[in-house]
């Protein structure tokens, strides 16, 4: 620019006005490196927990049920469809040769009454109460020809053919766990268990409506009902 003879150098403004320098919009958008840091442990942890909640329900709903050979609690259905009602602290020993050790009882539902066995073969038996010894007291009657003895070891309720008629432990803990099971107990019911009584051709039995132990001869004189149970 020529001003009174002299030449003055000139700015050309740049950018929207004079003075001003343009922005790169692109700049603002490109995001920082802490931006993408978060963003990246944010979703890491929400696919975490996402799987995590994946897994646990599944392995929730696959968990094996008490009637199928599964964990079992008080009050399960177990595989012989009777109701479990003793969950024992540490195993105990059972079956008819006490070869194998199991953990818990189940009980069917109650047959009608009758007489246990013949008192010439059921006599011979040791009077064994313990729990886990019901199979053993039951099936050590083998030539008990009927009764109720006869009865429960033809029993295959569920599939299975291992159920006996309790001892008497088992018969008290059953009356103990009695609402489980929901065990008749205000009409003067009496139930045999496998136990021998105090005297040769004698069984304990047991009154539900007063918890009363007796012993009964268990021929065709005496006709009591009896709850099949199975242990496993």
């Amino acid at each position: 620019v020529l001003v009174a003879g002299v030449i003055l150098a000139g700015v050309i403004p740049t950018g929207d006005r004079a003075g001003t320098t343009a922005t790169d919009p692109s700049a603002s958008a490109t995001p920082s490196a802490s931006t993408t840091v978060e963003a990246t442990v944010e979703a890491t942890v929400e696919a975490t927990v996402e799987e995590t909640v994946e897994a646990t329900v599944e392995e929730t709903v696959e968990e094996t049920a008490c009637a199928e050979g599964g964990e079992c609690q008080v009050g399960d259905t177990g595989p012989g469809g009777g109701i479990v009602f003793y969950v024992a602290s540490s195993p105990f020993t059972c079956a008819p040769d006490r070869g194998s050790t199991c953990t818990y009882l189940e009980a069917g539902t109650p047959i009608g009454k009758s007489y246990l066995c013949d008192p010439n073969i059921y006599s011979r038996l040791r009077p064994a109460e313990g729990i886990g010894l019901g199979s053993q007291n039951t099936y050590l009657a083998t030539y008990c020809p009927d009764g109720t003895l006869q009865a429960v070891k033809e029993m295959t309720a569920g599939g299975k053919s291992d159920w006996f008629v309790p001892s008497r432990d088992e018969m008290q803990l059953a009356y103990d766990n009695r609402e489980v099971i929901g065990l008749s107990v205000g009409q003067n019911f009496a139930y045999w268990s496998s136990s021998l009584g105090n005297s040769g051709g004698t069984a304990e039995t047991f009154r539900t409506d007063i918890n009363y132990w007796n012993s009964n001869y268990y021929a065709g004189s005496s006709s009591f009902r009896a709850i099949p149970m199975r242990n496993f």
